[in-house]
């Protein structure tokens, strides 16, 4: 990745967007029995799965919109400057594809090591999730969120925004810690925090290494994805 100049937004912008997610979470929770209700009056079989869709999709959406408007609109960005452009299909085989999967054998080796210390961590909600669903249709709406919804979103902002920052602070390698550490500890899980954060400083190696979120976003859509496959296909096949 060819040496680039600080981004145009700052720690103050990083936070705004944080503070702006956290705050639109808890709108939508205030809300949530509210939600429910339609769901149930729309004549949707799973109103779990359901509700679980539309708080992701918000999400979702909340943080591109946030991200997109500190970055570009009140900064004046370029889609670039959050590592949004294409690369040769080289880059997306070998640190995307290729990175993905090694990526997913890292962090289920330390998830493995993780639970012989502590063995009984409570599953993710998202995990809860596929070990309920009771339908291939409901797996594959699972699969669209964990796999590119999840990963688009979330490279937009730790990688896209956050890294950069950091990266120019303290350089690389100690960016890609701090950023990675970032990206962990916001699960709210101290045990997972570890592998998480192992996770998100990998993904801001490939970042470093391709130029480009759309090739950390493919490989994180890989880890997702797989693990989702795994998870799935275990409860299936019981």
């Amino acid at each position: 990745m060819e040496q680039v100049e600080k981004p145009r937004w700052g720690l103050l912008e990083i936070v705004a967007v944080f503070i702006g997610i956290m705050g639109a979470g808890m709108l939508f929770a205030r809300y949530s029995d509210a939600v429910k209700s339609w769901l149930a009056t729309s004549g949707i079989a799973n109103i779990t799965l359901a509700f679980f869709t539309v708080a992701y999709i918000f999400q979702f959406i909340v943080t591109v919109l946030l991200v997109l408007l500190f970055t570009i609109v009140i900064n004046r960005a370029r889609l670039r400057d959050l590592g949004i452009k294409h690369v040769s299909s080289k880059e997306y085989l070998r640190y995307g594809l290729m990175g993905g999967g090694l990526l997913l054998i890292f962090i289920v080796a330390l998830g493995m090591i993780i639970n012989l210390l502590h063995p009984d961590i409570q599953p993710q909600l998202f995990e809860d999730m596929l070990r309920t669903v009771s339908s291939p249709g409901g797996f594959i709406i699972l699969l669209i969120m964990g796999a590119i919804l999840a990963p688009i979103s979330e490279e937009l902002y730790y990688r896209g925004m956050i890294y950069p920052v950091f990266r120019g602070y303290v350089g690389p390698f100690w960016g890609a810690i701090i950023a990675g550490s970032i990206f962990g500890l916001v699960h709210w899980d101290l045990w997972r925090a570890i592998p998480l954060a192992a996770g998100g400083i990998i993904l801001c190696y490939i970042y470093e290494k391709s130029g480009s979120i759309l090739v950390s976003a493919l490989a994180h859509g890989v880890w997702n994805g797989i693990m989702a496959l795994i998870v799935y296909f275990s409860i299936v096949n019981i």
